[in-house]
């Protein structure tokens, strides 16, 4: 059954400034590429890390929903720790964590971006 979770990216700071179209792009490439559906993406923030990860100081956070099985998120999170781009990433099940079709998928994504901004 397909559920709609939500990924925080990490990724260089630098990288994104230089070309944020082009990172958001590999991200979403990413999640396609392992079975997944993006319904939503926007860019979150620029924050100095807690931590330097790999020598990187300043990361720019990019929030994505998509719809995907379950197996996908394992498959996302082992090739971001072979990407030299992406520095991390967190992924959670929507928060009420029920199956969902598309439709419906997409308009809560889309309403909690909104109430977002």
């Amino acid at each position: 059954m397909r559920k709609l979770y939500e990924a925080m990216f990490i990724v260089d700071s630098a990288r994104a400034k230089e070309s944020y179209d082009a990172v958001e792009e590999q991200i979403k490439a990413l999640v396609t590429r392992q079975g997944g559906e993006v319904v939503a993406s926007m860019k979150w923030d620029d924050r100095r890390l807690a931590y330097e990860i790999n020598d990187v100081k300043r990361g720019t956070y990019i929030l994505i929903h998509f719809e995907a099985e379950g197996d996908t998120c394992s498959k996302i999170e082992r090739q971001v720790q072979m990407s030299e781009d992406i520095l991390r990433v967190l992924i959670t099940i929507d928060e009420d964590g029920v199956e969902c079709q598309s439709a419906s998928a997409r308009e809560r994504a889309e309403a909690a971006l909104s109430e977002e901004n």
